[in-house]
Formats: C-alpha cells, sequence, structure tokens
C-alpha cells in the first residue's frame, strides 16, 4: 500500500513530474477504450456458430436454391464469414466463375475490420514506456539540481538523492505497467483475430467448392492469412536496450554517493582553546551551544543537551534509559533525541522568525520549515546537526554504531527526518 500511495502523491501539482503521470494516465485511459471497443468489435464480427452455418448453407447450394442461401448468410448482419459467404453466393447465381474473385474481396474487407486499431496498443505501449523513462530522467535532473545546491551537508546529499530517484522511478513503473498490459490486451485480441481469420478461410474455401468454381481456383484463400502474417512482421523492438541504458545512468551517477553509506562520518572531539580565546569582553558574539552528548555504559544511556537540566534524574547512577531485559534500548533512544531535535529546531526557528512557528508544531514540520531557509551563521544553536558520543572501554563497536544510526535520522508518520549527522567520539568516559 505504501507504494500505491507513493504513485499516487506523484499525481500532484507539488510533485516534480506530475505531467509525465497525466500524460501516462491518458495512454493507460486511451488504451482501455481501444480494447474495450475492439473487444465488443471482434466479438461483433465473430458471434456465430460456423459448423452450424456452413451445414445450412451447404444443403441450400446443393439443392440449387442459392437465395434462400444468400438471405441465410444476409440474415447474419456484418458477422464475418456470413458475409465472405454470402458474398460468393450472390456473385456466383450470376457469374459463377466470378465467386472465389467476390470473396477474396469481401474477405480482405472483414480482415480489415477485424485488426482495425489493433497496432494502437503496440504503439502506446511503446510511447507509455519511453514516456516513463522520459519523465524519470527529468526527475533524476532535478534531483541532482537539488543536491548540487550549495548550503546541503553531505551526511543529507544520499538520503535526498536517493528520495529523489525513488519519487521519479514512479514514472518508469506507471509506464511499464501500462506498456505490460497493452502487450497483453494486444496478444489475446490478436490471437482472437487470429482464430477468427483461420476459421473464415477453412470454410470459405469449403463453399468455394461447393459452388463448383473453374479447377483452377481450388487455392486456398491465401488473402487473409496474408495480411495477418503482415501484420506480425514487425521492426525490432529498441525499448528493453534503452530501458536498461536508463536504468544504468542513475546507477553509475549515484554510486560516488551511496558508497557513503558504508562509512560514518567523524569529527574529533573540540578542545578548549587557550591564549586570548578565555575571558570576558565580547559577550554579545558568544553562540548558544545545543551540546548534544550521550554516554554509554554498561547500564544504558544517559543523554545530555542544552535542555536537561541537573535535577531531571531523581537519582544520579541511574541512566536516562536504562536497559531492557539486559539489551540497549535503542528506539527510546531514538525518541528522546527526536524531542532534543524537535526543540533545538523550534527555538531556532522562533529566535530568527518569531511568532510565524507555532509552538505545537512537530518535528517533520519543522524539519521542513528549516530546510526551506538558509539559517546558515546563527548563534542560536550553530550545533544543532552535531552529537558526541562517549563509551565505556567494554562497549561493542556494534553497540556504538547502533547509537550513531539512532543519532543520525528518525522516521515520522510524514517522512524522515536527519537529526545528528555530525558525530564525534571522545576517547573516555566523563564522570
Amino acid at each position: 500500500m505504501e507504494i500505491l500511495n507513493e504513485v499516487g502523491r506523484c499525481f500532484l501539482p507539488s510533485h516534480e513530474a506530475f505531467v509525465f503521470m497525466w500524460v501516462l494516465a491518458a495512454m493507460g485511459l486511451t488504451a482501455a477504450v481501444i480494447a474495450i471497443e475492439r473487444y465488443v468489435a471482434i466479438q461483433g464480427h465473430t458471434d456465430y456458430n460456423a459448423e452450424e452455418l456452413y451445414k445450412n448453407v451447404k444443403n441450400l447450394i446443393e439443392n440449387k436454391t442459392y437465395d434462400d442461401a444468400y438471405r441465410l448468410c444476409a440474415a447474419a448482419g456484418k458477422r464475418a464469414l456470413p458475409r465472405i459467404i454470402g458474398a460468393g453466393i450472390r456473385k456466383a447465381a450470376v457469374v459463377p466463375g466470378q465467386a472465389i474473385a467476390a470473396m477474396t474481396e469481401e474477405s480482405l474487407h472483414m480482415s480489415s475490420a477485424l485488426e482495425k486499431r489493433l497496432s494502437y496498443l503496440i504503439m502506446i505501449s511503446n510511447c507509455s514506456t519511453l514516456m516513463g523513462l522520459l519523465g524519470t530522467v527529468f526527475g533524476l535532473i532535478m534531483s541532482f539540481a537539488a543536491v548540487g545546491q550549495p548550503g546541503i551537508a553531505a551526511s543529507e546529499k544520499t538520503a535526498l538523492l536517493a528520495a529523489g530517484i525513488s519519487a521519479a522511478m514512479n514514472s518508469t513503473l506507471v509506464g511499464l505497467g501500462i506498456s505490460i498490459i497493452c502487450v497483453a490486451i494486444y496478444a489475446w485480441l490478436r490471437s482472437k483475430v487470429e482464430g477468427a481469420l483461420s476459421e473464415i478461410d477453412r470454410y470459405a474455401v469449403a463453399v468455394v467448392k461447393l459452388l463448383n468454381p473453374p479447377p483452377s481456383v481450388n487455392t486456398r484463400l491465401s488473402v487473409v492469412k496474408r495480411r495477418s502474417g503482415e501484420e506480425e512482421a514487425a521492426d525490432t523492438d529498441v525499448t528493453p536496450m534503452l530501458n536498461l541504458m536508463v536504468m544504468l545512468i542513475p546507477l553509475l551517477l549515484t554510486s560516488s554517493e551511496f558508497v557513503k553509506i558504508g562509512a560514518i562520518e567523524l569529527k574529533l572531539p573540540e578542545t578548549a582553546q587557550g591564549g586570548g580565546g578565555g575571558g570576558g569582553g565580547n559577550t554579545e558574539l558568544q553562540e548558544q551551544k545545543l551540546d548534544v552528548g550521550i554516554v554509554v555504559t554498561s547500564k544504558g544511556f544517559n543523554v545530555f543537551s542544552y535542555f536537561k537540566t541537573d535535577s531531571s534524574k531523581t537519582q544520579p547512577d541511574q541512566p536516562d534509559i536504562p536497559l531492557v531485559k539486559g539489551e540497549y534500548d535503542f528506539n527510546e533512544l531514538n525518541v528522546k533525541l527526536a524531542e532534543i531535535k524537535r526543540k533545538a529546531l523550534l527555538e531556532l526557528l522562533k529566535a530568527n522568525f518569531g511568532d510565524a512557528i507555532p509552538d505545537g508544531a512537530d518535528l517533520f514540520q519543522l524539519y521542513r520549515a528549516y530546510s526551506k531557509r538558509n539559517l546558515t551563521g546563527s548563534k542560536v544553536f550553530p550545533d544543532h546537526e552535531s552529537v558526541k558520543i562517549v563509551a565505556e572501554e567494554k562497549i561493542k563497536y556494534k553497540t556504538v554504531v547502533a547509537v550513531m544510526d539512532a543519532a543520525r535520522g528518525t522516521h515520522t508518520p510524514n517522512g524522515n527526518v536527519t537529526m545528528f549527522p555530525n558525530v564525534s567520539i571522545a576517547g573516555g568516559i566523563v564522570q
């Protein structure tokens, strides 16, 4: 269901490639109308019992009642085989030697009626594939343009690029889906036409022999078969190759970014600077630090930040997030860090935009509002993307990595949020 929701969002005007999605929807609707019309038309031309018709016509021809045989065929209306046989009978009553010519002419007309507009399904199939790929390329261009903008942290580029490519690929998904359905419907309708043409050829030749034509007309009514064979001949379809090449383009272009997923960006812990940096003076230029820190102990996690007070813990030796059944509670750590991030973004945005930011805004809303604004150089929480991790010596490496993952980002009902991508690891535990 999530993928259907994602595809549905691509039709919204806010999506970059929504025009391509609506074009694909129009193609799919057109293909559906053509398929229904062709099915009804083919059924209308082939809705008869060929064997029973042949028996009745044979009896009437053998009794030399050509007028009754023709009226029997004419009563079938637009049905293919009765019209072809009726054309031969009517011509045989006047010029017996021209019966096969009349039936050949009528069979050509009926085969055209059966095959009409079937090729449109193949055309829509190819066009929908190419339109989907075009929408994907457009989406990729927009994604790379967004990632290439200045002021975006390196740790966020991979997430932005992955989200953009995921959205761009939706047009290819819809295009290929329409293409597959069109090809399947075309093959099904084509098989019905082939069966009808084979049946027409079989019984038409039998009727020609009953009308006692010259010996030279004992050949098959190959016009029906030849036309069917010509329709099957088609140019080489290079769409799968184009599809493969376009899929390789984002893979090659993004490989340099996705390899960063396996690496963790670390920064050395900041140390106090001596000399002229200390002392008073210039207090108005002092920055308000968030100072997010995580201490990993054998009992659990201790989380420190600007918002934590000394009275927040009732027992000094008790960790903020204790072990649960002997295991570290990374989910609770992620929730606690998400709340710190929310408060930090709220303070940061209110310091720069005042009452425009509501106090009840959730983390995703604040993150979106922050992403749309340039707050470089703000004195309020300039380190809101940084976290320091301190671990005891006996803590396993995979536990530290899991702590980093919990700190880097979180998932909300509205989307993913990057929290503290800049990680610093200290050399020892602080008592």
